[in-house]
């Protein structure tokens, strides 16, 4: 079984999902990689679609191993991330805040 470290995941997710300029806030958590996924190769699909071709190219690695390796990690586009270089000419919506109470 191959270890997997976090340029490992890297280089599956960005390969495998054909990602451009990616970035990555990955940690450890025990056994598992657990964290967070930009791109603006997420821009137009839902959440459950980003988790779940993550989901499908890390299986096509692993098996149903993946399961056991992979802690929760969130898919955002640049803008959904608030980086500071948003590509020009794309509109950053506005953010939403709930009232309490």
């Amino acid at each position: 079984m191959t270890k997997l470290t976090k340029n490992k995941f890297e280089q599956i997710v960005t390969s495998g999902l054909g990602l451009k300029d990616a970035r990555f806030q990955l940690e450890k958590y025990g056994n598992r990689i657990i964290g967070h996924v930009v791109s603006p190769s997420f821009r137009g699909m839902d959440d459950y679609d980003r988790q779940k071709r993550m989901l499908d190219v890390l299986e096509a690695e692993f098996g149903a191993e993946a399961l056991k390796r992979i802690g929760m990690i969130l898919a955002y586009t640049p803008e959904e991330w608030n980086f500071d270089e948003v590509e020009p000419g794309v509109e950053v919506p506005p953010k939403k805040r709930r009232k309490i109470g």
